[in-house]
Formats: C-alpha cells, structure tokens, sequence
C-alpha cells in the first residue's frame, strides 16, 4: 500500500500492539507534514507505532487543510467512510487536527457526531493526552485555542528524506490579506527563538541531514517580537557555522518583508540554494489593493531587481490568483505582462474561489468558471514557456545534484534537485546513493526538468566544491554566472 504521508517507519519501535497503532493521513502545505511529524514524534514516545494501513491501527488521524474547499471536504469525505467501522469497533479512536478543525471547531461534531477529536493548529502538542482522555470515557474532545504555547522538542527527523528536514521557525500570521484563511487557522504571528532552532538544527545535522527548508507563513518577517537584531537573516548566518548542513531554502516569502539585509545574507552565505518562492498574486495594483498585499507592482520589481543583482542564478518562483473578485481583462492583462516583465522560471496559478471567514467571501464572485479557467490555463502556459526558455540556458552546464532517488518516470534514471531546486534526471547508478552528491552536465531540458549525464565516477561525494558567493563589489570573486536574457526577450 502506497502510504498517505511516507515518514520513516523503519526508525520507529516495531510489534506495537493494536491498540498503540495509528494511521495519519495528511492534506495541504509543508508545514502540516511538519506538524505530522511531531505529532508522530510525541506519540512514538508513548509507544504508539505508525501504521500505513487503517485496518490495521486503533487511532485514525487526518490532518486537515483549509486553504481550498476541496482539500477541506475531501478530507471529511475521507473521515466519514469509519463512520460504519466506529460503530462496530467504538475503542476505535477517529480525530481530525489542524486548519480544518482550527477553523469549523464544534461544527464537525455536529456532522460527524462519531467524532471523537476535533485539535486545531495551537494544540496538538497535547495529542496523546487527549487520546488517553478520549480512552477514559471522556467526552469527545475540542481542543482548538489559540492562545496555547505551542511547545515541541524536534529530537529526530522523521521525514520521508533522511537527508532532509522540514523546521518550523515561526507560525501564524499577522497580514490581512483579504482571499486567505491562514490568520483564523494559525492565529497571529510568533517566532521561535533563534537558539532554540539552531539546537534543533545542530541535532537533525547529528543525524545525517545535510538539506533543510525552514518555513514559516511568512517566514521572512521571522524575529518579530524577539527583539532588535533578531531576523531571518542572522538565523541563516548562524545556520552556516552548522557542520554537516550543506544546502538551506526557506518558504514562503512575502514581498514587503524581502529587505536588503536578508538579501545580502541569501547571497553571502553558501549554504542558501539559489531558489526562491515569492508569490505576487497579481501584476495589477487596483488588484493588490483590494487583496490588500501591502505593496505594488513597482515595489514587487524593486525586490526582484535587487535579488538578481545579488544573486544572478537566482530560481525564481511565483504564485498569481485569477478571477478575484472585480478582476477586469484589462487588469489581467497587467498580471500576464508581469509574467515578463519579472522574468520568472516558473510559477503556480490558482483560481479564486471564495472560502467563509474571509473579507473577500464578502465580494461578489463575479468571474465566470470558464474564464477563470481561460486566465489560468493562459498565464500558466506562458509561466512554462518562461521556464522552458531559462532552462535551455542551462545546456551545456555543470550542476551539483542532491540525489532522491530513482526517476517516477523512468527507472532507468537517477534524480535529485539541483541547488536553484529545478529537477536533474542523469543515467541510473547503484552507487548513487539518495541522500549523495553528484556532478550533472545538462544535455536538453524540458519546462520544469534538466536531463544530463553523470560527471565523474558513481558514488563520489561531495564532487564539486563548495559555492562561494558574495555581493558584487565586496573584493570576493564569484562563482562565473550564465548569460541571461533581458526581461521580456
């Protein structure tokens, strides 16, 4: 059976009894893995074993998206079909936790009355307490305050990757971006501690992770509320002491909070891969504005501006939404020049669709499906015609791959991620461990895939030497850079 969310099992205890055995279904972004995770992490030190069949577990557990309404109700559907298997079975434990329980709360206990948790995105630290509590006859449980101190202790990675990590540096939000649903569910903003997550780090290196990707709803505001000097830019700086951490990324990014000093530390410190996810939203200002985004157009270009100045390999990646409300042509139109004007390697599209809690929900939906559909279907296709154009730059070239695995498409192949995280497919080797590095030449491209040879002999590690960049003019050589196209060309 292909598993819901593959974390390591080999490294958990193994002949749990039935009892002690729990099955996790997981729905939406990074940082519900991560949740997962830890969740998983809490219960294996209360004996519990994850299973990835439910007939064979005792606890069922989904951790839940609310940022569409299909992820919402598929996850319900999901939940509804034990309804039959609970009534035969009532030690069966059924919960549903995060964004989705954060947000409908005692709600899902009128709809699915055999509920027997409903933990939102603050409190699921208290897990397998409320399991137990659930076990003694208690009452179902709703825990969903948001005033609660989150509080974990990350002692392993439990990822499907043993090379790599998910760490939560901050959660919650503080903007009021008006289509989106994150600051009910997650509540408002609050940073972890610097030296709390460089321990954290410190013990996931130990323990042979070399790759990390530190999120945060909007994780470049990380320090808020820590005091002066405290930003994302001296966790990356503290990050690049750490031995045995080789490449780091962070997502997702908010325009307004990319400033100079974050950007220098991007380009000074090796260990920052060249990609970045920075969605825009829209290229139109009347759009923004009543998205209420905090910034426009201009200030959106500005940044990009200084980070390719800074960082000319840069892999940029964006979002844009279509068919919000009041939307004109005219004002799509200003997103599909942006598509140009901003050079982006590629980018995700999504199309509105109004969620309850929201001030847009107030709005008219006033955009046809089939437009909307058109809208997306047409600044997507120039998002991958950008994307193919940038990559054909790329033939010709040595890349540095961090190995996954064998290819989904073609077991014939090895893939991996390059440092700007584009895809590399190369000729399949035994030697080449997942989780090793390897040197690629590019040979052709698709929209969103290098294809090369392997350079070098199979299961050499590290084969290229460690990057070194720095800001132009700061007497440092950088490492050669490819030509680049003007913008729009």
């Amino acid at each position: 059976m292909k598993p819901p969310y593959p974390m390591l099992v080999d490294t958990l205890p193994e002949a749990a009894p039935r009892e002690r055995r729990v099955y996790f279904e997981v729905f939406g972004c990074q940082m519900n893995k991560l949740d997962s995770e830890l969740m998983l992490e809490s219960l294996v030190a209360r004996g519990y074993q994850l299973t990835h069949d439910s007939d064979e577990a005792s606890v069922i557990l989904y951790n839940t998206c609310s940022i569409r309404e299909h992820a919402e109700e598929r996850a319900i559907s999901r939940l509804q079909t034990f309804r039959k298997r609970k009534e035969s079975e009532p030690d069966l434990v059924l919960g549903l936790l995060g964004c989705v329980a954060q947000h409908k709360e005692a709600e899902l206990f009128k709809r699915m009355p055999y509920l027997d948790m409903v933990v939102g995105t603050r409190e699921f630290d208290q897990l397998p307490e409320l399991i137990d509590a659930v076990r003694a006859g208690d009452e179902p449980r709703l825990a969903t305050e948001m005033d609660s101190p989150l509080v974990f202790s990350r002692r392993r990675n439990l990822g499907p990757q043993p090379w790599h990590a998910y760490v939560s540096v901050m959660r919650g939000c503080d903007m009021v971006c008006t289509y989106c649903i994150v600051p009910t569910t997650r509540g408002k903003e609050v940073s972890r501690p610097p030296e709390v997550i460089l321990d954290e780090i410190r013990r996931l290196a130990g323990d042979g992770v070399r790759e990390l990707t530190l999120l945060g709803q909007t994780v470049n505001s990380y320090g808020k509320r820590l005091g002066p000097g405290i930003g994302l830019d001296t966790l990356l700086r503290g990050i690049e002491e750490i031995n045995g951490i080789e490449r780091v990324r962070f997502i997702t990014s908010h325009p307004r909070f990319m400033r100079p000093k974050l950007i220098d530390a991007m380009a000074e410190c090796s260990k920052v891969t060249d990609f970045l996810h920075l969605p825009v939203q829209s290229g139109s200002n009347a759009v923004l504005a009543r998205m209420k985004r905090t910034y426009d157009r201009d200030f959106y270009l500005k940044v990009i501006e200084r980070l390719r100045d800074k960082m000319p390999n840069l892999h940029l990646l964006t979002d844009f939404i279509v068919g919000f409300p009041g939307e004109t042509e005219a004002e799509f139109e200003e997103s599909m020049s942006l598509v140009d004007a901003a050079d982006f390697d590629y980018g995700y599209v999504f199309m509105y669709s109004p969620r309850p809690g929201t001030v847009s929900h107030r709005l008219a939906d006033d955009i046809a499906e089939e437009e909307k559909k058109r809208r997306l279907h047409t600044i997507l296709h120039a998002l991958e015609e950008n994307g193919r154009r940038r990559n054909l730059d790329s033939i010709g070239r040595r890349v540095e791959v961090l190995v996954e695995g064998v290819s989904k498409f073609d077991a014939s192949r090895m893939a991996g991620r390059a440092r700007d995280f584009r895809m590399v497919v190369f000729p399949a080797s035994p030697l080449d461990r997942p989780g090793s590095f390897v040197e690629v030449e590019v040979e052709s491209t698709t929209a969103g895939t290098l294809l090369g040879r392997r350079i070098g002999p199979p299961g050499s590690d590290p084969v290229m030497p460690p990057t070194v960049r720095r800001a132009p003019g700061s007497g440092v050589p950088s490492e050669p850079q490819p030509p680049r196209r003007p913008a729009g060309i």
